[in-house]
């Protein structure tokens, strides 16, 4: 998997309580910013430091936001990207693809909504990337006698 450090939104960061990445993409000025369009894109958020919850019931809902200017005034959520579980471990990692016409402003970034208040740790690294690293080895089922 490859990663490009201009789209990278959080690299080791703590989100404990409902907040927007730390840093956002600029797509550039221009009509068309299409990102979904054309060769396939992927989110992807990993777990680098356990979460902890002392009611083990919080969950962590990703979502990607859109906004023609930096500060996010008024965010539309373009696309849920998933949910983590109140203890994921390190290494849980959420993947999907962005979704054609979804993206069509200027500047984007990750919303971290938690619910059950009660994280006490759990940091990410998200980013998008062209290739994702899911690839699975299998017995050849091969019978030599």
């Amino acid at each position: 998997m490859i990663l490009d450090a201009a789209l990278l939104f959080d690299n080791g960061i703590e989100h404990l309580t409902t907040e927007a990445s730390t840093d956002y993409i600029d797509l550039g000025p221009g009509a068309s910013r299409n990102i979904g369009v054309g060769e396939t894109l992927y989110f992807v958020s990993i777990v680098t430091v356990a979460f902890t919850d002392a009611s083990s019931n919080s969950t962590m809902t990703l979502t990607l936001e859109t906004e023609t200017d930096s500060a996010f005034g008024s965010a539309t959520t373009v696309q849920t990207i998933g949910t983590f579980g109140a203890l994921s471990a390190i290494g849980s990692r959420l993947i999907a693809k962005i979704q054609p016409d979804a993206i069509l402003e200027r500047y984007l970034r990750v919303k971290y909504t938690v619910a059950n208040g009660d994280l006490s740790t759990g940091k990410f690294k998200s980013f998008i990337t062209k290739d994702i690293q899911a690839w699975t080895a299998y017995a050849d089922n091969i019978t030599i006698s």
